[in-house]
């Protein structure tokens, strides 16, 4: 294989310079420590290829010797002015002194040589280290299904694929004091916690590993580099697997969870149909419900109008009456003052008659004729006095009256006159129906006062009674 092939193979697959130089920042924080164990701090990159962690060694205070087969791959590193050797990393790593080196790092190394040859590179990198000192190895992550089955094998160069597993169990092996996985470059939207679907599962998990191994040292040496080799690095094909089973689940669920909406949906949709149906029917109710008040409530209006229009006219008559009945006060009042003034004038006739010789003459003869008028009236005035005590008997006793008044209703005359003595003395009184002004006026009309207006008769009666039941006392 031609040194330019492989030159043109990685800039195509690798990733430009400015890429891989930001992807090994991951390392840094392991590099930080030994900045203040050592100061003197020499490394080695084998395989150094075009130079990118060289230069990250440099800009961090190390003093790093690059060494790779491949003159192609160290012309860049030439051009650049950076310190590499062209020969064999394992034969170079052998010459080198122990407890000489900080780090010993080797980048997509391992998947290109012989298992016992990465072996002995391992032993050897062991020995050359300081206390503390670390062995960086990546290489492709075979846990990747794309990488393990597909794009590992485009490199023509590449002996086979080595899963994480077996790396650190070589640095154990040999005897480092402890190693840590980094997996690497995966896709940020997954590591960020995207949506993982079936192809992350096969693609997502980080494509590449590293293995940072750590020769033992002082406790409070080692105890400096604890926050680098605690953190956890990209994604495991167990862990995409895992949230893959969960979205699986979680969509399972949430198609259940449509599915009993849906069915909830249905079922409100019918209900809603359902009671849409009950109402469209109870406004239809209403409708004519609505009609019928309207109806009913047109014919109270109409009968209300009538009652009110017959109202009105009655009140127009009543006002008529009420003028007709001013205007009959106003001629009663007139009579009255006649009357009045009559009276006057009778009074003092009478006055002067009193104070007349004539009438001191005839005294003896006027006393003379009231005796012989008192003798003929003294039978009548027992007898009505004896009829007046009988009838307040029978009036005041009600079983009494019942009998006595169903015995002499068969004698209408002699009823009508018993009722007239009665009403004449008080021991009964007429009705309110019955007391019409033209039954007061008739009954007044009975004494010769027949030319009076029925009020002024009324009044006549009245006091005409009052003075009978005075002389029958």
């Amino acid at each position: 294989m031609s040194s330019s092939f492989y030159r043109a193979f990685e800039d195509r697959y690798r990733g430009s310079r400015e890429l891989i130089h930001e992807r090994q920042q991951i390392y840094v924080p392991f590099l930080e420590p030994l900045k203040h164990l050592y100061p003197e701090r020499k490394a080695l990159d084998v395989g150094c290829g075009r130079g990118e962690w060289l230069e990250i060694l440099i800009s961090n205070g190390f003093d790093p010797l690059g060494v790779d087969l491949d003159a192609g791959m160290l012309e860049a590193c030439h051009a650049l002015g950076l310190p590499v050797e062209q020969g064999d990393a394992l034969e170079i790593l052998k010459r080198l002194p122990d407890n000489s080196l900080t780090v010993v790092s080797g980048f997509h190394l391992a998947e290109h040589i012989p298992f016992d040859v990465l072996n002995e590179l391992v032993r050897q990198t062991l020995r050359v280290l300081k206390p503390a000192g670390l062995l960086i190895l990546e290489t492709p992550n075979p846990e990747n299904l794309m990488v393990g089955t597909e794009t590992f094998y485009l490199d023509p160069s590449h002996e086979r694929p080595i899963p994480h597993l077996l790396l650190s169990f070589l640095a154990e092996y040999c005897g480092f004091h402890r190693s840590k996985l980094l997996r690497l470059q995966e896709p940020a939207g997954l590591a960020e916690g995207g949506a993982v679907n079936l192809m992350s599962v096969f693609h997502g998990v980080s494509p590449d590993y590293a293995i940072v191994a750590q020769k033992q040292g002082q406790v409070e040496h080692l105890r400096a580099f604890d926050g680098a080799f605690n953190r956890t690095y990209g994604l495991s094909l167990e862990s995409l697997a895992n949230r893959y089973d969960s979205q699986v689940t979680g969509t399972q669920a949430q198609l259940n969870e449509l599915e009993r909406l849906t069915h909830e949906l249905h079922h409100h949709h019918a209900q809603t149909n359902a009671q849409g149906h009950q109402l469209w029917q109870r406004a239809a109710d209403a409708d004519i419900r609505m009609q019928q008040m309207q109806e009913q409530a047109n014919s109270e209006i109409e009968l209300r109008h009538n009652e009110f229009e017959r109202i009105q006219g009655e009140f127009v008559r009543v006002n008529g009456e009420f003028g007709r009945v001013d205007g009959e006060f106003e001629r009663v009042k007139a009579e009255l003052n006649a009357i009045r003034a009559q009276n006057l004038a009778y009074q003092q006739q009478m006055m002067a008659l009193l104070n007349s010789a004539s009438w001191r003459v005839t005294h003896p003869l006027r006393v003379s004729k009231s005796l012989a008028k008192w003798t003929l009236k003294q039978p009548k005035r027992t007898v009505r006095s004896v009829l007046f005590r009988s009838v307040r008997f029978v009036l005041n006793r009600p079983g009494l009256r019942l009998r006595v008044s169903n015995a002499i209703k068969n004698h209408p005359v002699v009823f009508q006159r018993v009722r007239q003595f009665a009403l004449a003395h008080g021991l009964i009184h007429l009705s309110p129906e019955e007391m019409s002004p033209v039954t007061a006026a008739t009954e007044a009309s009975e004494d010769g006062f027949d030319k009076a207006s029925p009020r002024v008769a009324h009044i006549y009666s009245e006091l005409k009674q009052a003075f009978e039941r005075k002389e029958n006392r």
